[in-house]
């Protein structure tokens, strides 16, 4: 009995251990999509912020910034300036943007506040930032850090204003308060929490059912096997008496045999814990584990509009392409397709009509060349890349698309029928130095077959109209 109980205390530490290494992966998991999931809102938020200070910085003029001073206040290029500033203060959902100038020394002052409460005085210090100062190198930032001033506490984006010259002549900068920034961040904790509680208790419930099920089981062998060593223990002490004086006699192969039966132990095997079942907990927690990454790469990886690859997918794609050129072994080909009259198609039919199309034509695309291959950026637009097929492979599946395509449009009515213009390039080393400017070309040729797609429907329109 006393290794009956040493084998029930075994099991019983196994299963602990078990439940202990589930409760562990479901807490590091719960971690790690809570700390994706913020990472990735981070990442849009930031993009929204850097959307808004590029489009502003991008209408400003920046020959007319550049010798501007609060003395042309009521001239036409201050109110010129003024008035896009104030357009987006009015239009977009943040708190203040201005105009700032690098004054040469380190510091920064203000030019143009559009703000009709409390602007900030044209010429008056503003407080100096890393983002700040990266913007007033030419490169659009956005602060990783809150600041804090009189109009309160914000988290703000900075885009340079260039002049004819490619000179920096001026600065756009867009606070977002801080608090909304915040509560943006945040919004996803209590649904993440939320799920990572239930992952435990639904691990603790699976846990505690498989263990009192094996223990049930292992109890159960156990006093099978007591019953077997009762029966078998007159068996034993038969073959003993039998063979005792035997056992000297017998050559020693059919002796160890003899004395093995005779002492209770077969082969010198023993009876086996329950590992079998630890080793099933463990193969519960990698499929989990291997569950919870393909998640995390469909968040991260995929258009949720679309279902085709996304911007973070394409990038990875490129930069792994970049390395391949470099490294002389490259061979791709681009096609690059966007869809004709979306903006029509918005207006006319609704962005339900509109993102339908989009989703069957990403539908279409990945049907032929894959999804890992297709990408959607932004707006109407896929970029497709291939590797590993010849050029006569390649042209064969554009042409699958354009015969998938037709059919699909032979199916559907007027509103929903799709027509594409796309761009091709082969990558030929000698021909281009890096995958941008192959992707250039293709993005050009998809230019020129859009013109001309209008050019013909403009002219049949006129021909119509005769």
């Amino acid at each position: 009995m006393e290794k009956s109980e040493k084998k029930v205390r075994t099991s019983k530490k196994n299963f602990v251990i078990a439940l202990a290494l589930l409760l562990m992966t479901n807490i590091l998991m719960g971690a790690i999509l809570m700390s994706l999931s913020k990472a990735t809102l981070r990442e849009q938020i930031n993009q929204r912020m850097l959307d808004v200070v590029n489009t502003a910085s991008f209408q400003l003029d920046g020959d007319d910034l550049r010798d501007l001073k609060a003395e042309d206040k009521g001239t036409e290029k201050y109110d010129d300036a003024l008035k896009i500033l104030s357009a987006f203060q009015q239009n977009i959902e943040l708190k203040y943007i201005y105009g700032i100038r690098d004054d040469g020394d380190g510091t920064f002052s203000f030019t143009i506040d559009p703000d009709v409460i409390d602007p900030g005085e044209f010429g008056s210090d503003i407080e100096s930032t890393p983002a700040l100062i990266n913007a007033a190198n030419g490169n659009a930032d956005v602060d990783t850090v809150a600041h804090t001033d009189r109009w309160g506490r914000f988290y703000s984006a900075y885009s340079p204003v260039f002049d004819s010259n490619g000179k920096v002549t001026g600065i756009v900068a867009v606070d977002f308060d801080a608090d909304w920034y915040d509560a943006k961040i945040n919004s996803h904790m209590a649904v993440a929490t939320i799920l990572t509680l239930i992952a435990l208790l639904v691990g603790i419930f699976v846990s505690y059912m498989i263990m009192t099920e094996n223990k049930r089981r292992f109890r159960k062998t156990m006093e099978s096997i007591e019953e077997l060593e009762n029966e078998t223990q007159k068996l034993d002490d038969m073959i003993m008496q039998s063979s005792i004086k035997k056992l000297d006699f017998m050559p020693d192969s059919n002796s160890g045999i003899l004395r093995t039966l005779a002492s209770g132990q077969i082969g010198g095997s023993e009876i086996k814990h329950e590992y079998d079942e630890l080793h099933m907990s463990i193969e519960a927690v990698y499929k989990k584990l291997s569950k919870y990454v393909r998640y995390i790469d469909s968040e991260l990886y995929t258009d949720n509009i679309s279902g085709a690859s996304n911007k973070a997918a394409y990038r990875k794609r490129i930069k792994r392409l970049g390395e391949e050129i470099e490294a002389g072994i490259a061979g791709f080909a681009i096609a690059f397709y966007d869809i004709n009259e979306m903006k029509k198609v918005y207006t006319i039919y609704g962005y339900e009509v509109g993102d339908r199309m989009m989703y069957e034509c990403s539908r279409l695309l990945m049907g032929v060349f894959g999804k890992v291959n297709v990408y959607h950026i932004t707006g109407d637009e896929f970029i497709v890349i291939v590797e590993g097929k010849t050029e006569s492979e390649f042209e064969a599946s554009l042409e699958k698309f354009e015969k998938d395509l037709r059919k699909y449009n032979s199916e559907q009515t007027n509103e929903n029928k799709i027509t594409v213009s796309k761009g091709t390039v082969i990558f030929d080393p000698e021909k281009y130095a890096d995958y941008r400017t192959a992707f250039v070309e293709a993005k050009m040729g998809c230019d020129n077959e859009r013109n001309e797609y209008y050019e013909r429907k403009s002219l049949l329109r006129d021909m119509h109209l005769d």
